[in-house]
């Protein structure tokens, strides 16, 4: 009884990672775990039992949440499926221990301040936002699985997160959750008012919302032409020497298509030689960039500096003119993938070649004339206090991905995709995306969206 109700809540708060439609679900996800807790074993309820059933559910909520990490480590490492099976149970073994922890403080909470042992909906909606806030920062090398991201398209609820980011709507949806487990369970019939105030206040808000941005004159903003290239490249294809010119070709092609834009953007490293230090390559590439293109073009590689050895995930902004104007170098590097905790040590007893690419230094912006930009490229996009850094300064924010290396993951692709959808409303900004096997096309700073097809390569995109 225990496992399955623990399976079905943590299935039903993820289910919209998987089909953004199914956003609902995480309304109602923590009633079968609750029930589990409070009423079929609230008289067995002690601090140990309490800890190892929060510590369960976690790592279910790990599990549906992070399943995706398996493809990469199979493209990186190929290691034999029960190995990384084993590597992904212990580091989901080892992140889901915050939850039973959460579990233990709000039962200690409870016992504490309250004489009755029952559930208190206000009371755990705040711790259980306490520990997404210390889970963001403590391991900030793992910014997933947050419940806000379940509701990118419940688009009247997440005008929320231009006050409170992802906080204040993971505390909403945690605070309805307990109240409509105190009113079915409970027969706490008042909870029933509570909860229509709360959705009444939403729906209220966006309405107003909207009328402020009708008002405001934002609408009659003359739209920017911005054209951006995505691709559907394997990953195991996409560093071979046989793809290299296929790469560029597929980028010089864009100028008869993108010309009449503004700015042409491609993915993340679309480039696959070292824009710094392959001479050869890279005065050839301008060369045709000044012949084709009539409009700036902002490419993606792996890139060496003057500064350091090794290379940086970098962005740079290239002139009509064929010119290097900008780069910007990756500032937070994903852990397992661009960077290695104790790189010597994975290398001596694993068998395995790994290395870490140089993370950035500062945070460059993107200008042409009047118009100004900032990039996160990749996995940046999941860290709401960097991309809010210096984003009141700028017209709109490029978010360049090479998703290939989770095999097409659907899962992958709409989680990448929901945060950025919440980074452009809780900076009412909004964000290009395009990359490799990724959604790409542009969020608004409401939070509507607009995806393009996967199975071209050139698109226009109206930026208002």
């Amino acid at each position: 009884m225990g496992l399955f109700l623990t399976v079905l809540s943590a299935a039903l708060a993820t289910a919209a990672n998987y089909n953004g439609d199914l956003y609902f679900l995480t309304w109602i996800s923590l009633l079968p775990f609750l029930y589990y807790l409070f009423i079929y074993k609230n008289k067995e309820l002690t601090y140990k039992r309490i800890f190892l059933n929060g510590w369960n559910f976690g790592f279910w909520i790990l599990v549906f949440t992070a399943n995706f990490l398996y493809n990469s480590i199979k493209l990186y490492t190929g290691a034999p499926f029960i190995i990384i099976v084993l590597l992904l149970f212990l580091l989901f073994l080892i992140l889901s221990l915050v939850y039973g922890v959460f579990f233990l403080f709000y039962l200690y909470l409870q016992h504490k301040f309250f004489t009755q042992n029952s559930f208190k909906a206000l009371l755990f909606a705040a711790v259980w936002t306490l520990m997404e806030l210390i889970r963001y920062y403590l391991l900030s090398f793992f910014p997933i699985a947050n419940p806000a991201y379940t509701q990118a398209e419940f688009f009247s609820f997440i005008q929320l997160a231009e006050f409170g980011g992802i906080w204040i709507l993971t505390f909403i949806l945690i605070l309805v959750n307990g109240l409509l487990f105190q009113l079915i369970f409970n027969k706490k019939y008042k909870k029933s008012f509570v909860i229509i105030v709360i959705f009444f206040l939403i729906f209220s808000l966006n309405i107003f919302l909207r009328e402020v941005e009708f008002k405001s004159g934002k609408q009659e903003n003359k739209a920017l032409e911005i054209g951006i290239i995505t691709t559907q490249i394997e990953q195991e294809q996409k560093w071979k020497a046989e793809q290299l010119d296929k790469n560029i070709e597929l980028t010089l092609n864009a100028a008869s298509k993108l010309n009449q834009t503004q700015l042409i953007i491609a993915p993340e490293t679309n480039i696959t030689f070292d824009l710094f230090i392959d001479y050869n390559y890279r005065n050839q590439f301008l060369e045709k960039v000044e012949s084709k293109f009539d409009t700036p073009l902002q490419i993606g590689a792996l890139a060496s500096k003057k500064s350091a050895k090794g290379r940086y995930n970098s962005v740079f902004l290239l002139s009509d003119a064929g010119k290097i104007i900008s780069r910007y170098d990756k500032n937070l590097l994903l852990y397992f993938g661009e960077t290695y905790p104790l790189l010597e040590l994975l290398n001596k007893y694993t068998g395995y070649s790994f290395s870490s690419l140089n993370p950035g230094k500062k945070l460059t912006l993107f200008r042409l004339g009047d118009l100004q930009w900032k990039n996160v490229i990749c996995s940046e996009i999941l860290y709401p206090s960097y991309v809010k850094n210096a984003a009141a300064e700028v017209d709109f924010v490029v978010n360049q991905t090479n998703e290939a290396w989770f095999k097409d993951n659907k899962l992958l692709k709409n989680i990448m995709w929901q945060a950025a959808v919440l980074r452009a409303v809780e900076n009412r900004i909004p964000i290009i995306k395009t990359g490799n096997q990724s959604h790409s096309g542009i969020i608004y700073p409401s939070g509507i969206f607009e995806k393009v097809e996967s199975n071209k390569n050139y698109h226009i995109l109206k930026v208002k």
